[in-house]
C-alpha cells in the first residue's frame, strides 16, 4: 500500500517477541490517506493486546464518514478508556494526508512529536508536530484539538516511538531528541530507507551492545514532485 506522490518506508523492532508499538497507513475516501503511529505504556502481552484493540479502533473509526479529527480522536479515546486497565494509556499520532494538496491534518495525543525536515540552501529546518492533547485512555472526557501542516516538495516527515530516543548506552544515558535532530539535519536529502538505516545504525552504535528495552518504530515519508498534476 503506497501513498500517491510520496515515498515511504517503515521499521518496527519489538523489544520482545511481541510489542506495544503500532503504525498504519489507511486508504480513505476522496483520495486522502490516514497515517498512524502509537505506543501503549507497558510491555509484553498486555500492551500488545491493547495495541491490537487500538489499531482496530483507529481503522474502524477512520473509515467512517467524519468531519473533524478532534471528534474522531474523542471517539477512539472513549473506546481505549473502556477496554484499558487502570494506569494503562496509549500515545497516538493520527493524521489524514491529502496528496493533491500536500496538506496534513493531524491530532497528536501525547505522542513524541513527529519531525518535518525542510532542506533549504544546503541546510535543514526542522518543525515539530507537537501534542494537541493528552494520551488516550486517561480520561473518557479528554478533548483533542487538530492542527494542519502544509508540505512542500522534498520535505520529509519522520515519525517515531520513544524506543528510538530513549535507547540507552552503558552509562544509562538516553540517545535523545537532540541527537536525532542533528542526525536528521545531516541526512535530510536522502531517501526514506536511507534515513531509517542511518537512525537505526546511530542508535545501535550509541547503545554499544546494551539490550533494547523498548519497541522501536519509525515511519518516514518524503513528498515527491507531481502533486500539482
Amino acid at each position: 500500500m503506497s501513498i500517491p506522490r510520496v515515498s515511504c518506508e517503515t521499521s518496527y523492532q519489538p523489544a520482545r517477541g511481541i510489542g506495544g508499538d503500532y503504525y498504519d497507513l489507511l486508504a480513505l475516501q476522496k483520495g486522502r490517506w490516514g497515517i498512524a503511529i502509537g505506543d501503549v505504556s507497558g510491555k509484553g502481552i498486555c500492551a500488545a493486546l491493547i495495541m491490537a484493540s487500538l489499531q482496530a479502533s483507529v481503522k474502524f473509526q477512520a473509515l467512517q464518514p467524519h468531519l473533524k479529527l478532534s471528534t474522531l480522536l474523542g471517539d477512539i479515546n472513549r473506546l481505549v478508556y473502556g477496554f484499558s486497565p487502570t494506569n494503562i494509556f496509549a500515545t497516538l499520532f493520527y493524521a489524514e494526508y491529502d496528496p493533491a494538496k500536500r496538506l496534513l491534518n493531524y491530532v497528536n495525543a501525547g505522542h513524541n512529536p513527529p519531525l518535518v525536515l525542510r532542506p533549504k540552501n544546503g541546510s535543514c529546518e526542522i518543525f515539530q508536530l507537537t501534542s494537541t492533547g493528552i494520551p488516550l485512555g486517561i480520561s473518557a472526557d479528554s478533548q483533542f484539538a487538530s492542527a494542519t501542516f502544509q508540505f512542500e516538495i522534498d520535505e520529509v516527515l519522520v515519525a517515531y516511538t520513544d524506543g528510538i530516543t530513549e535507547a540507552e548506552n552503558r552509562q544509562q544515558e538516553f540517545w535523545g531528541e537532540q541527537r536525532l535532530e542533528a542526525l536528521l539535519k545531516s541526512c535530510s536529502r536522502e531517501n526514506p530507507k536511507e534515513i531509517i538505516n542511518a537512525i537505526l545504525e546511530q542508535v545501535s552504535t550509541f547503545a554499544n551492545g546494551q539490550p533494547q528495552h523498548d519497541d522501536q518504530t519509525l515511519l518516514v515519508m518524503r513528498v515527491e514532485a507531481g502533486c500539482d498534476d
